[in-house]
């Protein structure tokens, strides 16, 4: 406990309150460490939930698993004392997080100088300027789109959500949102890539199309988004002001009604967990709850709520908010799990794990999958995409196809499987 306190200490020293210029990651580490029992995890949980930012978290910790933190270079000597008076094992994965950083910025700004447009092109991450025109493009491509603005940001920016229907007489729907986190950039690329191919090319996707319309958020978190386009790249939160704090943003992944302030939660405002005073506090969340309330009181039948997130090549059912925890159809929610990855896998050869979120993770109060679920809608999933943590958050443009294609054949499956409900 010594250590641990004295390890706290020195994240607190810092602060982590100021916002100056563009940060930068020069000499950060990715450290994947395994906790084999109960009480290293216990020291690593410790550590994650009393840790305000100094050491970024990039996967919660797991017992068993691999446990990915972003540790400065001030930090390293204490951290690997820590691990060693622990008994933990360890490898670094990233041995410079700038340096990936700016290898993903040279490959999208080079895209973009081949591309000469401002329209999105899949070889690399858009703006959330350019989502915005992309998604009030589409009704002019296909009458088969429709945009909804659901809402605004902290920041006044709008919130989107696009109907795909190519039938009036459609009775099932399946809804997908993406970039609830910030630095999650390869989720909002594949969701626009997915409303793309299904908008342009809609003959090739008789399968998905026939018989269920599509209503698909592009991006939730969109003030958090630009701010990790052009500020912090590890940017998690949306950007909401804390009153009594200089930490800005909660976590909109915790912050929906079910479960609120459960496991795998923080109450500290400096935190990457942090809750949100109460539930639906962020209006980015509140807009979502409005937006998919709304459908459901129209009678709308949604019948999957799919949200996109990396990384780690998951596809995780309900429960998630605690272990050992499941639905009464869960035999369903597993079936549907193993046909999507095996879907996955047979494009690109992209191995995906399946199970509760919960028992394959760890448990998270205030998610929106299971925030669906108890709405109603049966088939509930997050998709934890590319990649396995060569890269983490910053993966490269070069796999945004790659990985939505994959991504489109699960979709597949999840369609499959609410036209015979």
């Amino acid at each position: 406990m010594k250590l641990i306190l004295a390890l706290s200490l020195a994240f607190l020293a810092c602060s982590h309150g100021k916002e100056v210029g563009i940060r930068r990651y020069d000499g950060y580490q990715v450290y994947s460490v395994t906790a084999q029992n109960k009480e290293q995890y216990q020291a690593l949980w410790d550590v994650y939930m009393n840790n305000e930012g100094v050491l970024d978290f990039w996967t919660d910790p797991v017992i068993g698993g691999k446990t990915d933190v972003m540790v400065p270079p001030e930090e390293e000597n204490v951290f690997k004392l820590f691990l060693a008076k622990n008994g933990m094992s360890y490898k670094v994965k990233v041995s410079n997080v700038q340096e990936i950083i700016d290898e993903e910025k040279a490959a999208n700004d080079q895209a973009k100088a081949r591309s000469g447009s401002k329209r999105i092109s899949w070889d690399s991450y858009a703006r959330y300027a350019e989502i915005e025109s992309f998604v009030n493009e589409l009704p002019t491509i296909n009458s088969i789109a429709s945009v909804e603005t659901i809402g605004t940001s902290f920041e006044n920016r709008k919130l989107y959500a696009v109907k795909i229907s190519t039938s009036p007489n459609n009775r099932k729907a399946i809804l997908i949102d993406a970039n609830i986190h910030a630095r999650e950039w390869i989720t909002s690329a594949t969701a626009t890539w997915i409303m793309n191919e299904l908008v342009t090319k809609p003959s090739e996707y008789a399968d998905v199309l026939d018989g269920i319309d599509y209503y698909i958020i592009p991006s939730i978190n969109v003030d958090g988004y630009e701010y990790s386009q052009t500020t912090d790249r590890m940017w998690r939160k949306t950007r909401s002001q804390n009153p009594g704090s200089t930490c800005r943003g909660c976590d909109p992944n915790r912050n929906f009604p079910f479960k609120f302030g459960g496991e795998g939660t923080s109450a500290n405002p400096c935190t990457d967990t942090f809750k949100g005073p109460s539930a639906l506090s962020e209006k980015e969340t509140k807009a979502v709850s409005d937006y998919v309330n709304g459908l459901l009181a129209k009678d709308v039948n949604i019948l999957a709520y799919l949200s996109f997130h990396s990384y780690g090549q998951y596809w995780l059912l309900p429960w998630g908010y605690t272990a050992n925890a499941y639905p009464a159809d869960y035999a369903d929610q597993l079936s549907l799990g193993n046909a999507a990855l095996s879907a996955i896998q047979a494009v690109h050869g992209t191995r995906y794990v399946t199970g509760t979120g919960a028992d394959v993770l760890y448990g998270v109060g205030g998610a929106s999958d299971d925030w669906a679920k108890d709405a109603g809608i049966k088939y509930t999933v997050t998709v934890e995409m590319r990649d396995t943590g060569r890269y983490g958050f910053v993966l490269p443009p070069g796999q945004i196809v790659a990985n939505a294609e994959e991504t489109m054949a699960a979709v597949k499956e999840v369609a499959k499987r609410v036209r015979s409900e």
